[in-house]
């Protein structure tokens, strides 16, 4: 049997934290073993269900809507259902969607097991006997072995029963570059350009697919990976002219790592045309966006951005994650600002009335040894409103 790094990490980790914690018992005369799901000091098991540091503005507020914990592992996206309800895909613990209350009930709504769903979206009425059903990209094998370039299903469940069925694997693009590492999923916006598609972004082969309702599933264009980096987020302009695409920069070394500053947010036509000049550059790691509604505050109509940081994958279950995840909006002049900092790894963005809904997987962990659910939800808003 072959042992891998992360395993020989967590193995050490354990023999360290249990030398410690035996000199600390002998002085205190007590045990304080617990289990994550290694035996660890109660110390650090804390510390891994921690809140990290959110920091923003002073006339906003954040609250915890599900904390560090809960059943949530990696939740990476959500879809608004209505002003009480989320739907929240997360691709740990073999694939499960969630239904989240705004009062912050956690409930399991589908359970694939099959095919762990990383983004949803819910298909609008041109997609004909589809129409209403839950779209997700997903890993194509419940376990995670490929680590983050494994996803390349688009799968669909049954609004009413979760039955999930496959719609297609992501073929190759016309480089001849597979289908892979599948981020967001996001369907045109109705009466737009870009209505009655579903458009999914790979970052393996740095390219944008469509789906249609009959079920085709075809590159529509591919990323000038040197020029523009790999694609992520989707979104669309509120007139719905323009799609657009997250783009982080990789390390040509190590696909895996981004670098800092050089992500940027693309402008791109309904025929898959990149504008020379980005919407917003600047960024890390772009993750979901959503367009401010006018309740919210002084930012309102403003563009947010989730920024996720280095993604904390490769490394043991007890390790620190780094507070480097972010929070950004985009001005009306096209300026990039902070709004939130100290995240972990934040992923979704959605607005649920006049609060703004942000999701942290809090540590990704595809290739590491993490397998607690610390992953969790806070809603933002204005803490005076107009």
């Amino acid at each position: 049997m072959s042992v891998s790094r992360q395993q020989i990490a967590v193995f050490v980790f354990s023999i360290v934290s249990a030398l410690a914690l035996s000199s600390q018992a002998t002085e205190n005369g007590m045990q304080d073993w617990v289990e994550l799901p290694l035996a660890v000091p109660k110390a650090t098991r804390d510390n891994v269900y921690a809140l990290p540091p959110i920091k923003m503005p002073a006339d906003f507020q954040y609250s915890v809507l599900v904390a560090p914990g809960s059943p949530l592992y990696d939740p990476f996206d959500i879809y608004v259902v209505d002003e009480n309800t989320l739907w929240v895909a997360d691709d740990a613990g073999g694939g499960t969607i969630y239904a989240v209350t705004m009062d912050g009930d956690v409930s399991v709504r589908a359970a694939s097991g099959q095919h762990p769903p990383i983004s949803l979206d819910v298909a609008p009425a041109s997609f004909g006997k589809h129409a209403g059903y839950i779209y997700t990209v997903a890993f194509s094998v419940p376990e995670k072995i490929g680590g983050w370039e494994l996803p390349n299903a688009v799968t669909r469940f049954n609004p009413t029963t979760f039955a999930e069925e496959v719609v297609c694997f992501l073929p190759s693009n016309a480089a001849g570059a597979a289908g892979a590492g599948s981020f967001f999923a996001r369907f045109g916006p109705v009466g737009s350009p870009f209505a009655g598609k579903l458009y999914i972004t790979a970052a393996s082969n740095h390219t944008i697919y469509t789906v249609t309702p009959d079920d085709e599933c075809m590159p529509l264009a591919t990323i000038d990976l040197q020029r523009w980096g790999s694609p992520r987020g989707i979104s669309f302009s509120p007139d719905g002219k323009m799609m657009l695409i997250g783009a982080a920069i990789q390390d040509p070394k190590n696909p895996a790592i981004t670098r800092p500053g050089r992500g940027s947010i693309l402008r791109v036509s309904p025929a898959g045309a990149v504008a020379e000049k980005p919407f917003v550059s600047g960024l890390h790691e772009p993750g979901a966006m959503a367009f401010a509604p006018s309740g919210f505050g002084e930012f309102a109509g403003d563009l947010f951005i989730s920024d996720a940081g280095s993604w904390d994958n490769d490394i043991a279950a007890t390790s620190p994650i780094a507070s480097d995840g972010k929070l950004y909006r985009v001005n009306r002049s096209g300026d990039l600002q902070p709004f939130a900092s100290g995240l972990a790894n934040p992923v979704a963005v959605a607005f649920v009335g006049d609060q703004l809904v942000l999701t942290d997987i809090n540590g990704d962990f595809h290739v590491g040894q993490h397998k607690v659910p610390i992953g969790f939800i806070i809603t933002i808003r204005p803490t005076v409103v107009p």
